[in-house]
């Protein structure tokens, strides 16, 4: 069959973007078929950027003819569906494996933009998930500087767009997560990131948007210390709130087993808190992007 672009999305609540995590695009993208239910998923639930795999399409050894000609073809029909596409990868290793990931990445993925025959073929950045804080052999007060340094590095070296998946923990309000200086001056992690970064997506992980007697905080207040810091004169950082969807526990922090509109009625109240219409004495920034779902497999089996 041959694949077709899509009436491109329009984001919910009038958002500028709905961003989709596509860890497997071996299973997602390989086929004609698999690419336009791919697309048409993304169409009717108004996702407007997907960050997708790279390492297991192409980096490493895994570069192939074949799957780079997939992988054009679905950035192909993708941007001309009006979906932005952000190469995807991550590991706990890269804090302390630059050379690896340079090598094993940003290399094969500079091959991949110089072989694009069509700037639709082009990925437009980066959307790296280092989450060395989960890694208990590793220090925020050095791990956060390494994936700062990366993290510009492959600015640098790309000259696209940078982002980071963050924990919502990294930055709070109330001084509970350690601080340690960094680039002149002492912060937590979570706001060295946002200084770093051209985005972030935050992982307000919770199947509720407003706080609750039963687990403690919903998605906005996780989300609040960030934006606060992000909407800064001068700071003006674009923001992802992440949503979960896959079967994960405790059951709170994802909303596998509810419905798209029940998440979705989630969503409205988080986007209301965070974008509303905005007025000269009460001006709203383009600090809010819009919701980062985790992830496309399990989002799609939502009913």
């Amino acid at each position: 069959m041959a694949v077709n672009p899509v009436t491109p999305p329009v984001p919910q609540n009038s958002n500028l973007a709905r961003a989709m995590y596509v860890w497997n695009p071996l299973a997602t993208i390989d086929t004609d078929q698999h690419l336009q239910t791919l697309l048409n998923f993304c169409s009717a639930n108004g996702a407007n950027v997907i960050f997708i795999d790279f390492y297991s399409s192409l980096g490493g050894g895994n570069w192939t003819a074949a799957r780079l000609a997939r992988m054009q073809t679905a950035l192909d029909n993708m941007h001309k569906s009006g979906i932005r596409v952000y190469a995807l990868s991550g590991d706990v290793s890269f804090t302390y494996g630059q050379q690896w990931a340079l090598k094993n990445l940003i290399q094969p993925f500079m091959k991949y933009q110089a072989l694009a025959m069509s700037p639709t073929m082009r990925f437009d950045g980066w959307s790296f998930d280092i989450e060395y804080w989960t890694d208990a052999n590793q220090q925020a007060a050095v791990a956060c500087p390494q994936v700062c340094d990366f993290v510009r590095a492959v600015k640098k070296i790309t000259g696209l767009p940078v982002g980071v998946f963050a924990a919502f923990y990294l930055k709070d309000s109330s001084g509970q997560r350690a601080s340690f200086p960094y680039q002149g001056k002492t912060a937590q992690d979570g706001e060295f990131l946002m200084d770093n970064a051209d985005f972030v997506v935050v992982g307000a992980y919770r199947n509720h948007a407003q706080d609750n007697g039963t687990d403690g905080p919903g998605q906005i207040s996780l989300f609040q210390a960030w934006y606060d810091y992000a909407k800064q004169v001068g700071e003006n950082l674009g923001l992802y709130c992440g949503s979960e969807t896959q079967n994960q526990q405790p059951a709170y922090i994802t909303y596998f087993g509810m419905t798209k509109a029940q998440m979705e009625a989630q969503h409205t109240l988080i986007s209301t808190a965070f974008a509303p219409a905005g007025t000269i004495a009460a001006p709203i920034g383009s600090v809010f992007m819009g919701q980062a779902i985790d992830e496309y497999v399990s989002w799609s089996a939502m009913s």
